[in-house]
């Protein structure tokens, strides 16, 4: 049913976390059909983590029915412009990767001669070999990049990896490394990465023991801070830094997606909220230590290795020495990997 298709649609509209535990299957897909012009629909916030992956000829930048991506101005004409575009194009198959209201509509937009909704399929697993490579999760639980995997498998195609990976580009590259200069950062220095964010507010560990961790970091180790804000962070990121020990701290407030994956791959460690800032982290290799509101295992842990969640039924519940200590231990780590490798 779905031999050989030539001009592919692939719907993934999520945040960048989702977008983060999607790569893999996208990777997969790109290395399974070469020769197949693939184009894939992705959030206005996570289009670029799709184009530094590499993974489709075309990315369409889709504003989701929520917050600033649905009454932005910028984010409305990327939106109706790719929606344009895809009505333009004559797709052989689409393929709803992540199903939804702004899936529903772009699809009633491009009218794909076939689709694969694998979320109606009921399809078996194929892909065994990745569960030794994922965590584990009590019975009926998988993780979603492993789902993701799953979802293709009527087209035959087999996983390549098992946790995502992300490359820095070498303009974004420039561009930080001549920010770091500009704040006296030198090569070798221990640089941390604090993002007091989160999507979900009760999901959001204290702002002051993110700062605590912070004015450790730097009374103990000597480090550098770059505190990490989004559109909503941005008054927290500045307080955050202002009361940290003066030229220490560096607030990186709602850089473009390529300088904010350059800045993540220059830390020693991110410290965050589970949130999509620590997928995309993870992605680039940085350790993380990831503050976690669950009381076990989740679905969209992050993968890869040198990574620490910091467990409980609440984030108010979750010590800042627990996370200070995790975050000690990746460092220690880390430093140990350079230094065998020197």
């Amino acid at each position: 049913m779905y031999h050989d298709p030539q001009n592919i649609l692939v719907i993934h509209i999520a945040g960048l976390g989702e977008t983060v535990l999607a790569l893999p299957a996208l990777r997969a897909l790109r290395r399974h059909l070469l020769h197949s012009r693939i184009t894939v629909a992705a959030s206005a916030a996570a289009a670029e983590l799709v184009r530094l992956a590499e993974c489709a000829d075309e990315v369409l930048p889709v504003g989701r029915l929520r917050g600033a991506e649905v009454i932005g101005t910028r984010s409305l004409y990327r939106s109706v412009k790719s929606l344009r575009e895809a009505a333009r194009e004559r797709y052989d198959l689409a393929i709803e990767l992540r199903p939804g209201t702004e899936a529903a509509v772009l699809i009633n937009f491009a009218r794909p001669q076939r689709r694969l909704n694998p979320a109606g399929n009921g399809v078996r697993s194929l892909i065994g070999r990745l569960a030794g490579a994922l965590a584990k999760f009590p019975a009926g639980q998988k993780h979603q990049a492993k789902r993701y995997l799953e979802m293709l498998e009527p087209l035959g195609v087999r996983p390549l990896e098992a946790a995502p990976k992300l490359a820095t580009g070498r303009e974004a590259d420039e561009r930080i490394d001549r920010l770091l200069r500009k704040n006296g950062l030198t090569t070798g220095e221990l640089l941390v990465g604090i993002h007091p964010g989160s999507g979900s507010a009760r999901k959001r560990w204290p702002a002051e023991r993110f700062a605590s961790i912070a004015a450790r970091l730097i009374h103990n180790f000597n480090a550098r801070v770059i505190v990490f804000a989004g559109p909503r962070e941005r008054g927290l990121a500045k307080r955050i830094a202002a009361g940290l020990p003066k030229g220490r701290a560096v607030v990186l407030e709602s850089p473009k997606t390529p300088d904010f994956v350059s800045a993540l791959a220059r830390l020693s460690v991110f410290i965050g909220n589970h949130s999509g800032p620590a997928h995309v982290a993870a992605a680039v290799g940085t350790p993380v230590v990831a503050v976690s509101a669950t009381d076990g295992p989740s679905p969209d842990d992050l993968l890869g290795r040198n990574h620490a969640h910091i467990r409980g039924v609440s984030a108010e519940t979750i010590s800042e020495e627990r996370v200070y200590e995790a975050a000690c231990s990746l460092i220690q780590t880390s430093r140990a990997e350079i230094l065998i490798t020197l």
